[in-house]
Parts: structure tokens; sequence; C-alpha cells
């Protein structure tokens, strides 16, 4: 009898244990959620102006530039949570720190072109956090409901404004991919993206530079982390 009581005490001390360990993870999660959504609220109303006759965005890249030299442009999809500074990372240092270099388990949206938005394709990453937040929002984009009512977004620079056209949205293995167009030239990853599209999507005129925005992707995950991901494909036009 005294055998059980002692066993029953020990689950008790475990059961214990594993919720603080968990409620902690929990709070802090959500603690850095919260900091990162107020900065980033904060962020948007020190540094954006709208015209009112126009309703045009316009963006204070000094003030962007005195925050963080790194921030090289702005992502805006609308009806959506993702309105976020792009930041420029050489070893993803941003994987894990917000735009203000404070450390951030929900990081920040980057890219690590050399010459973002110059280069013909761009590639912008952000992590696919439970909270929804950052860059969850990406896996709407196989839901063809969705697509269609988010196909245009907008991209900032404090070279020019772009509009991106999504043409392209699909799943699949990070080394597939990497396989996949290594390769291959502009126009040939055009068409590869096209067909890899889940939806066969049709835009006007001609994909003379692209943005390829990337998140984990749960689908058919077998590893943790996933090798998964999102991809959606769009053509940029200077606005």
């Amino acid at each position: 009898m005294k055998c059980n009581k002692i066993i029953v005490v020990l689950l008790i001390c475990i059961f214990l244990i594993i919720f603080s360990v968990c409620a902690y993870f929990l709070l802090k999660d959500m603690k850095e959620l919260k900091e990162n959504n107020d900065k980033v609220e904060n962020l948007i109303e020190e540094s954006t102006i709208i015209n009112e006759e126009t309703e045009e965005k316009q963006i204070d890249w000094n003030y962007l530039k005195s925050i963080n030299s790194d921030i090289v442009a702005w992502i805006e999809i609308e009806g959506t949570n993702i309105n976020y500074p792009i930041l420029k990372d050489k070893d993803v240092y941003y994987l894990k720190h917000s735009f203000d270099k404070r450390y951030n388990s929900n990081g920040s949206i980057f890219t690590t072109n050399s010459k973002p938005f110059e280069d013909l394709e761009t590639v912008v990453y952000g992590h696919n956090m439970k909270n929804a937040s950052m860059f969850s929002n990406l896996g709407n984009y196989l839901n063809k409901e969705f697509l269609y009512a988010h196909q245009k977004f907008k991209i900032y620079t404090s070279d020019g404004n772009y509009e991106a056209i999504v043409f392209s949205a699909y799943t699949i293995g990070i080394e597939n991919e990497s396989n996949n167009i290594k390769s291959l030239k502009f126009d040939e990853r055009v068409q590869y993206y096209k067909k890899a599209s889940k939806y066969n999507l049709e835009i006007s005129g001609n994909v003379n530079k692209i943005v390829k925005l990337s998140t984990c992707s749960y689908i058919n995950a077998k590893t943790t982390p996933t090798d998964q991901r999102y991809y959606i494909i769009a053509s940029l036009n200077q606005i």
C-alpha cells in the first residue's frame, strides 16, 4: 500500500512538472507574440502615412533605416495579418530575432537575396507560426477562394513600390524544390512555377520579375521540423 502511495505521489509530481513546463512555454510564446505585434503596430504608426485623397501608403524610409538599416522592404497582403517589414539577412539571424534585433521566436520576415527586389527573383521567408502570425496565412493560398480574394498584394521599397500578382501556389519538400530549379534559367523557372501550381492561374502581361514567398508546410510532413514548404510565386510590377 505504501509503495502505491509513493507511485501516486511521483506521478502527481511528474504531471505538475510537465504542466509547469508547458505553461511556461505557452506564456513565453504569448508574451513574445504580444511584444512582436505591439512593436509592428507601433512601427506602422510611426513610419507610414496614408494619403487621404488617393488612399496610397507612403513609407518613411529614413525612419525605418534609423531603426534598423537591414529593413529593405515592406510586405502587405490586405485582408490578412501579413503587414511586416522585410529584413535583409545573411545568416538567418532574423529567423529568431525581431526587426529591432531583439530575440523573439516569431522571428521576422526576411530575404537572403544580395539585391532584394532588384534581382529577377527575390525569395522572402517567414515562420508558419501556430499563433497565426508572420507567414502562417500562406497555407491558405492552396484554398481557391482565398487565393482569388488575395491574389494581389503590395511590396514597398525605398526605390519604388510593386504590385505582386500571384500566379503559382503549391507545397513541396525543400530539397526537391532546390533540385528542380537549380539549373533553370529565369524564363524556365517561371514555366516550372506555373506547372507546379495547384491551380492554373492566368495573369496578363509578361513575367519579368518575381517574388517567392516561403514558409513551412505541415502537409504530408514526416519529419520534425518538416522539410515541406508552401511556395507562393507572384509577378512583380512597379507602380
